[in-house]
């Protein structure tokens, strides 16, 4: 009877625990919510990972429309992710969770002039992202030839995007006081932009990227030191396959 009765308080105080605990909600892959998961590892706090399965026939997610039809995605505009605080706040938008969750781990620095220095090179980051979905190269890409998509690539890889990485190498050195760091000595928002981009690519682009930024001192030694945490090593050895 003792045992039944610890067994059951066990459970219970389970499920209050995950009844708190934070939780990301998307799709069962990488994509937009994988910077979020790496966050998360840094800041190791648990939370709720929510995958949506994916039916790889069909590229359909039950799942994903039921959270729709109940409303948990209304405030996303009915998009993922989505993450829910322990107090019931939805909050939208990957950027803004990756904010969020920076600022709670205590990776946006002290100040808020340190705050925006740091998410400065965080969307020094994206301007590279994004300046390779506007090269059109992609698989995605519906309006260029196949020809004109190697062209692009071979353009974006060996000419455009190491003068970009170079540029923000300049920039980095210039806040950063320590070797592994973006800014200042301790790890940032910044530091995981840069391993977003430099390591956690799609695995088509992992060697190109590579050859891209092999200038990069110093960018790569902060990607070898986000990738090299503890929490972090642990989770991505952990964590499931992905289609993307």
């Amino acid at each position: 009877m003792k045992t039944t009765n610890a067994l059951l308080l066990i459970a219970a105080y389970l499920n209050s625990t995950a009844a708190f605990a934070l939780q990301l909600k998307y799709f069962d892959i990488r994509g937009a919510a994988e910077t979020c998961r790496v966050i998360f590892a840094l800041g190791e706090e648990s939370y709720t990972d929510v995958r949506y399965k994916i039916d790889q026939a069909t590229f359909q997610s039950p799942e994903f429309n039921e959270a729709k039809e109940n409303g948990d995605l209304k405030l996303n505009l009915n998009r993922a992710p989505v993450l829910v605080t322990p107090e019931g706040k939805t909050i939208g938008q990957s950027k803004a969770i990756e904010r969020y969750l920076a600022r709670r781990f205590g990776l946006m620095g002290k100040t808020p002039e340190e705050e925006g220095m740091i998410d400065c090179i965080a969307e020094h980051c994206r301007d590279v992202k994004d300046s390779a979905r506007q090269k059109g190269f992609s698989k995605f890409t519906r309006n260029k030839t196949d020809e004109e998509k190697a062209e692009a690539r071979k353009e974006w890889f060996e000419s455009d995007m190491p003068t970009m990485l170079m540029k923000i190498e300049e920039a980095v050195k210039e806040t950063s006081d320590a070797d592994g760091y973006s800014f200042g000595a301790t790890t940032t928002y910044g530091d995981v932009a840069i391993w977003a981009l430099l390591r956690d690519c799609f695995p088509a682009d992992a060697e190109d990227t590579t050859k891209a930024a092999e200038k990069c001192v110093v960018l790569n030694a902060i990607a070898d030191q986000i990738q090299s945490h503890p929490g972090v090593a642990k989770y991505l050895a952990e964590r499931p396959d992905s289609l993307w």
